[in-house]
């Protein structure tokens, strides 16, 4: 006997009962579908650096504070390894 459960669960779309015309408008969707899935992956990574102005600014005074914070780190053991040869 049949049930409306059984076409619900095991519901199937058969392409060739379609028409050409149907089927590629059909494939074209299902491509034009992926390709924006693909793209708004792509587009939202979190690590990608952003492209504007005041962001790239941000990242090199961050690179030279990172360098000059290692000038100072190293100056500073240099003149602990100093005072510590004089005791």
């Amino acid at each position: 006997m049949y049930h409306s459960r059984d076409y619900i669960r095991y519901w199937e779309i058969d392409f060739q009962d379609l028409s050409p015309v149907a089927a590629g408008a059909f494939g074209v969707f299902a491509l034009l579908l992926m390709a924006l899935l693909f793209w708004g992956l792509l587009k939202t990574r979190p690590a990608r650096p952003r492209r504007d102005p005041e962001a790239r600014e941000r990242a090199r005074a961050r690179g030279e504070s990172r360098r000059r914070q290692a000038e100072l780190r190293k100056r500073r053991l240099a003149l602990q390894k100093r005072k510590a040869g004089r005791r």
